[in-house]
């Protein structure tokens, strides 16, 4: 499908997006948590964390919404103006998907490797230098040109669970983590916690990213 376009969302598209990212991430083989993926944008539009210009949609010419990522600032040091992290990625599940035999009506099709591609260079031209995430490997490494992050030289803190081989970095600078101090940590991210949740943590993103 090429009539389709990448851009931010609108305030009177939240209603469906919010469906779009429950119904992408709570669909039933995946094990995942609807009501959390339901509100986890929200938690970060609500966070002094939110970029407005890199929480994103793909979107056709019809207006009919194929997809959703939303990225944040990500503190790493003293400052949150060089690092972004992209919290989510869904694209639209639809009604005949058939997740054991790998069929898909809009799923699969590059629209959300295209809304992280567009971020990256939308993150950029606001003046960030690097871009973190936690995912599938087969995703990031092979189809968006990530590198697991202890390439980058990046350690992560005890409030950082994901395993190892699901963290990624991309630098969008030459050096491009050289000016903060390569720690992660989710401490300052209050929408990660399971009170601010529906009493569900982060680990149920990872669920879906084990897929």
């Amino acid at each position: 499908m090429n009539n389709y376009s990448k851009r931010q969302i609108k305030i009177d598209e939240y209603e469906t997006v919010r469906q779009l990212d429950s119904d992408a991430f709570g669909y039933d083989e995946r094990g995942s948590d609807r009501e959390f993926h339901r509100i986890f944008a929200d938690n970060i539009r609500r966070s002094p964390y939110f970029i407005p210009e890199l929480d994103l949609v793909a979107v056709t010419n019809q207006g009919f919404i194929l997809g959703h990522g939303i990225f944040s600032a990500l503190p790493m040091g003293d400052a949150a103006n060089h690092v972004v992290w992209l919290n989510s990625l869904a694209v639209r599940h639809g009604e005949k998907d058939n997740h054991a035999e790998k069929k898909y009506e809009y799923q699969r099709k590059g629209f959300g490797t295209a809304i992280v591609k567009h971020g990256l260079e939308v993150a950029k031209s606001l003046g960030f230098t690097a871009c973190m995430t936690c995912g599938h490997p087969a995703v990031y490494q092979k189809k968006m040109g990530f590198k697991n992050y202890r390439e980058l030289g990046i350690k992560k803190d005890d409030s950082v669970e994901d395993p190892d081989e699901c963290i990624f970095a991309v630098e969008l600078a030459p050096a491009g983590f050289d000016c903060t101090n390569r720690l992660l940590s989710y401490l300052y991210y209050d929408f990660l916690k399971a009170e601010n949740n529906g009493g569900v943590g982060y680990e149920a993103i990872y669920k879906v990213s084990k897929i």
